[in-house]
Order: structure tokens, then sequence, then C-alpha cells
């Protein structure tokens, strides 16, 4: 395929998209406020360039964060030496480029008028904007999200095997790239064969299996390293756990370590060792605990996942010690996520017959929200199910007649 030409206006948005995260990626890093060891996915990838093991910092075999990341990080690593700089760079890149992604699905389903909508709002978008200048994988996910979505509309249109396989590489790898991910990569892998089966029998089976590949791989090697099944990662038990005992106003404060510390199976569990370097014991017991606390508490626990679905859908964050005042996130949540949010689900649902991509969109954004609400929702995650809502967002907008006129202007 070949990507539709940016208008002149629209080019030069994308440089300044590029340029702005760029600029804020690199302030990030240069003034120290992103940190990269964060969540230890470049602790794991120096490790992997150094010695070709994954493995956390005291040189212990881990499996507390998946693959994706940080074998993007060590990728970069390798060819420009530890530069942290140059992998927030490359994430602006990949940011700037999830937008030009967007434009073409949302281009293919809702007509050209969406998609340059689309575009402009990805582009802009702060969150997008601020996560491109810290070591977590969410840039990352959106890309390959983006990419999948686009390779499933290609393969809707024309179901080739070459289609087939580029829709099922980009769904694995974004299912090794965030554990929480994967049964909704599942449940895409599985609609998309599903819907190409009678045109398409062999590129069927190859989506299939190739969606499939990369998390049997990290599976095995977790198997034989740990002797235990990890199809993710080892942190899942104790975010659970973490979500039933402390309330979300608490999470990110001081009295998170209060409440945690308080409570007896959390200082049990924890003793038995570092998280990082957790052989999969530590997670299996955070996750009976947590097991044993809905048991005795169903009627909460029935509540706790509702208010996850209010959480994960809010549109600003709890008060936490953010890399900026709290007063700023709160404005520049509003100003986006406050109208962005039921903008793309107003969209989701009046082009819920635009196309089959917009099916493709409803599993990924329910799917996954369902899978926060009963383990953990943490606001950062709902970035990657922006990227379907982005696209509904533009078709709103493209059928709005005044910013479809206002854009048509801007475009002349």
């Amino acid at each position: 395929m070949t990507f539709r030409r940016l208008p002149r206006l629209l080019a030069l948005a994308f440089v300044l998209g590029l340029g702005l995260r760029a600029g804020y990626s690199s302030w990030a890093i240069l003034s120290g406020k992103s940190l990269p060891s964060n969540d230890e996915y470049e602790t794991i990838a120096r490790r992997l360039v150094e010695h070709g093991r994954f493995e956390g910092a005291g040189g212990k075999p881990t499996a507390a964060r998946e693959p994706g990341f940080p074998l993007f990080i060590a990728a970069l690593y390798a060819v420009f030496g530890f530069k942290p700089l140059v992998v927030t760079l490359a994430l602006s890149l990949l940011g700037a480029l999830t937008a030009l992604l967007l434009r073409e699905v949302s281009g293919r389903v809702f007509g050209e008028d969406a998609g340059d909508w689309t575009f402009l709002l990805a582009l802009f978008y702060p969150y997008f904007v601020f996560y491109t200048g810290y070591f977590y994988r969410e840039t990352l996910l959106c890309f390959l999200l983006a990419a999948a979505l686009l390779a499933l509309s290609l393969l809707e249109e024309k179901p080739t095997t070459r289609r087939a396989a580029w829709a099922g590489g980009l769904i694995g790898v974004a299912a090794i790239s965030f554990s929480s991910l994967l049964p909704s990569c599942v449940l895409l892998a599985l609609y998309a064969a599903w819907r190409v089966r009678r045109r398409a029998a062999k590129g069927a089976l190859l989506l299939m299996l190739l969606a499939a590949l990369p998390s049997a791989l990290w599976t095995a090697r977790n198997l034989a390293v740990f002797g235990r099944f990890i199809p993710g990662s080892t942190i899942g038990g104790f975010n659970f756990y973490t979500y039933l005992i402390v309330p979300d106003d608490a999470r990110g404060l001081p009295r998170e370590n209060e409440i945690k510390y308080a409570d007896p199976d959390w200082r049990r569990i924890d003793s038995m060792g570092y998280l990082i370097e957790d052989d999969g014991s530590q997670q299996a017991a955070y996750f009976e605990a947590g097991k044993r606390w809905v048991a005795a508490h169903p009627r909460e626990y029935a509540l706790r996942t509702v208010r996850q679905v209010v959480k994960m859908w809010r549109p600003y964050p709890y008060k936490r010690d953010y890399q900026h005042p709290y007063w700023l996130v709160v404005l520049a949540s509003l100003l986006s996520d406050g109208w962005l949010i039921p903008l793309g689900f107003y969209g989701l649902w009046r082009f819920r017959a635009a196309g089959p991509e917009t099916r493709y969109f409803a599993l990924l954004v329910f799917s996954a929200t369902a899978v926060y609400a009963l383990l953990s929702a943490i606001v950062r995650y709902r970035l990657p199910l922006m990227v379907p809502l982005l696209a509904c967002g533009g078709a709103a907008l493209a059928a709005y007649p005044p910013t479809r006129r206002v854009l048509r202007a801007l475009k002349a």
C-alpha cells in the first residue's frame, strides 16, 4: 500500500508534532525528569546487550517485564551504544508515525476528512506527546496497535497471505509488549482469522500462527528457566493484590506503603524476595491471597470492578507525585481527555456500521477494559485504547459540518 499524500499544512503539522516530541523527550532526559531505570526495562535491555541474557540488575533471570519493550531498547543500544536519549528520540519518531498510521486507518474506514482529523488529534494528543519522553512501553504499544489495525483493515479489503502475516505478526509482538493486552490480542487474532477463513484459509492459519508465536516462545523460555507457566509477566499478582487492598486515592502516595505493610499477607509475600527476580512463586502467592480476599469480600470486589471501569475512563488522573504540577496535569487532561474520550465513544457508536474495522475497535476497547476492571486499572494503561478511540473521534469531527469546514479551509 502507499500512504496518502499529506497536504502542505498537514505536512507542517507533522514536522511540528515530531519536533514537539523530540524537544520534550530531550528535555525530559537531559533535565533528569525522565529516569531510564523506570520499571527496569532499560536495565534488562542493558543486560541483554552486555550479557545476552534477559535478567535484572542482580544478574538473575526475570519475567517481571514482558520482552517487547526491553528488546526494542536493546536493539537501539546495540547499534548506537548506551544512550538513553536515542531511545526517547526513537519513541518520538514512533509517536509521530503512529499519527500517520491512524490517518490511514481512519481514512480507510470513515473517509478522508476523518483520517485528517484523526491525524491531528493523535499528533497533538498530550499523553501521546508526554510518554515519548519516558521509558515506558506505551508509545511502542500504540504504534504496534495502530499498525496492526491498519494491517487488519488491509486484510479485510484483500485477504492475501502476506497481509495475514503482517496482521498476525504485529498482533503477536503487541501481545508480548503488555501482558494485560494478551487476551485482547488473542481475541483480535481469532476474530480476524474467523472473518477471512473462507476467502483465505491459509492466510487465516498463518495469522493465528504468527500471532501466537511470540507469546509461545516467551512462555517456553519461562517454562525452561523457572519451571512455571508464565505467558506474560510475574508482576500481575502484585498489581492484582495491591488493587484489592489499596484504595485508588492512596496509590502512588506514602499512604500506600502504610496500608500494604499493615497487611500480614502483604508482608509475608513481600519478604519472599525482590519482585523483579521473582521466579513466579511470589506472583502465585499474591494471586492466592487475592483469591482469598475476593472469596471473603465478593460484593466489595464486584463494586471495585465497576469503580475500576470508571477509573479507567475518568478524564483526569488521581493526585500523585508527577513530573509536572498536578494542576497542570488536570488542566491538560480536561482539555484533551475531557472531550476526546466521550467523542471517541460517540464516534464508535454512531459509525459502528461503517465497516468491519469498527468491530476490531470495539473488541479491543471493551475486552481490555474488562481485563483491567478484573485485575488492575492504571490510567496510563488506557493509552493504547485511545488508538481506536481517536480514529472514531476523528470520524465524529468530520461528520460535524462546522469542524468539517474548518478542516477543509485549513487544507485549501
